[in-house]
């Protein structure tokens, strides 16, 4: 089993032996799969929106504070994916550290994560398929190129008039039937869209650094027109930084991909760190430039970067359909690994008895959670065309902080529940660095609106609805950290 560590008696009810999936995934190909799911919308779409609305030209400070928070942890990660190398990431470290309940809270948040994630990030590509076929003479129809719904300034329901958003929820679909293929067709197109991203954005730090006009960075930390916290200013530095923090989460997906790697124990450790460090250069290095093309208030829109370089002037304008491109066939790739990781998770809750069997029956063919993958692309693509991106990344991260906050407080536990566990890598410093990932955790969460928190909270609400239903019936298991050949 992708769960053979997980130990039962024999002939236990709901314990297969007959069909495993397979390991395919190396170092290098889980590195691309961390940077396929963390450089997307955050750098294409989120970054110009938080320049706008909260952090002006300062926003490239936000992308390190939410870089630095993220090494915190990474660290803590990079520790109990080495210790417990199986799929499942915060959830199976809750459960292990904390015990059910608080792991099924925690799974239902990742549930939250990946479902918002895949979503926005959907929208954000939208966005930039409709400036394409604008472009291209061909405009999609007004009825179906924008969410029928959003949330006014004073967070009233408003509705839009359109019906649908149909390129965020084909988009859904076609990843769905990806991930459903298997883990190494996955990878394959992951890989493929990731080495197109990053060429297309060195191309545009690089080329736009000739181009930027130092006056757009002035004032570099805007003050509040009205006094308002978290609306510009310092406030608004760290309120943007935890608006864009969903667009970390790529690293934490690669743990969900335990029962698919090769060498679980040393490669996802190394493949946190390198996914985490290429993506954080590339971040601010887009922050920078882009913010010094145009000026910040311009920002606010779906598609940023295009509007940066064409205000660059006729000598960068040529960058803008490449850049297009790059979204197009880049963003896939980070729905795809989102919807890979969410997948996984609710395979492994099946399997601890936490959610309903058919989550863990796998495909006959691929060796893939079937039916898990069909729920989550039919609620996904429900989501991205219903809903704008602004809402969708507001509750991606309060689900990443609380549980990456988790993760960290459950390196702690072990350390004093389990203290002989072999562990390949150790958080330094402990338990200060991650008592400081808790703190962190807790205060990214407290700055972000007040409107998440009572989003999530219902959200949280009906996972404890499902716990008391289903989940709470299950018997516990004992894990095994050894490794799993």
């Amino acid at each position: 089993l992708a769960m053979a560590d997980v130990k039962g008696n024999e002939g236990e009810p709901g314990v297969k032996e007959d069909v495993e999936m397979k390991r395919e995934l190396n170092l290098f190909a889980l590195v691309c799969m961390g940077v396929g799911g963390i450089v997307g919308a955050g750098i294409f779409v989120i970054s110009g929106q938080a320049a706008s609305a909260y952090a002006g030209p300062a926003v490239v400070l936000s992308f390190a504070l939410a870089g630095a928070c993220s090494l915190v942890y990474a660290l803590c990660f990079a520790e109990l994916s080495a210790m417990v190398p199986i799929s499942g990431s915060a959830y199976t470290y809750t459960r292990v550290a904390f015990g059910r309940l608080p792991g099924f809270l925690i799974g239902w948040a990742l549930v939250a994560e990946y479902l918002f994630a895949a979503s926005a990030v959907s929208v954000g590509w939208s966005g930039y398929v409709r400036s394409l076929f604008r472009a291209m003479g061909y405009p999609i129809p007004d009825a179906f190129d924008d969410a029928p719904c959003r949330f006014g300034e004073n967070h009233e329901f408003v509705t839009t008039g359109d019906i649908i958003n149909l390129p965020a929820v084909l988009l859904i679909v076609f990843c769905t039937t990806v991930v459903g293929v298997g883990a190494k067709t996955s990878s394959t197109f992951t890989t493929v869209a990731v080495v197109i991203k990053i060429c297309i954005i060195i191309v545009f730090a690089v080329a736009g650094a000739f181009f930027v006009k130092p006056e757009n960075w002035e004032p570099f930390i805007p003050e509040s027109p009205d006094g308002e916290f978290g609306h510009f200013g310092w406030t608004g530095v760290v309120r943007a930084s935890s608006v864009i923090f969903f667009a970390y989460i790529g690293f934490d997906a690669i743990t969900t991909a335990a029962a698919e790697s090769k060498d679980p124990q040393n490669d996802i450790p190394a493949a946190i760190f390198w996914s985490l460090g290429i993506s954080t250069v590339l971040y601010m290095a887009v922050a920078l430039v882009m913010t010094g093309l145009a000026h910040y208030t311009l920002l606010g829109v779906p598609d940023p970067m295009v509007v940066a370089v064409m205000e660059g002037g006729p000598g960068l304008a040529w960058l803008a359909p490449f850049i297009t491109v790059a979204v197009i066939v880049g963003l896939p790739g980070v729905v795809l690994v989102t919807m890979f990781a969410i997948s996984r998770v609710l395979y492994t809750m099946a399997n601890d008895g936490m959610l309903p069997e058919l989550f863990k029956e796998l495909h006959p063919t691929f060796f893939t959670p079937l039916y898990a993958t069909i729920l989550c692309g039919v609620v996904a693509g429900l989501i991205a065309g219903l809903f704008p991106i602004g809402v969708l990344a507001e509750l991606v991260s309060v689900g990443t902080l609380f549980a990456f906050g988790m993760v960290c407080a459950g390196v702690i536990v072990l350390r004093h529940t389990q203290p002989d566990s072999h562990r390949p890598v150790v958080v330094p410093f402990s338990p200060f660095v991650p008592g400081l990932g808790v703190l962190l955790a807790i205060a990214q969460i407290l700055f972000l609106p007040w409107t998440a928190w009572v989003r999530m909270g219902l959200w949280m609400i009906g996972g404890l609805m499902l716990w008391f239903a289903y989940g709470s019936r299950g018997q516990d298991s004992e894990v095994s950290y050894d490794r799993v050949e």
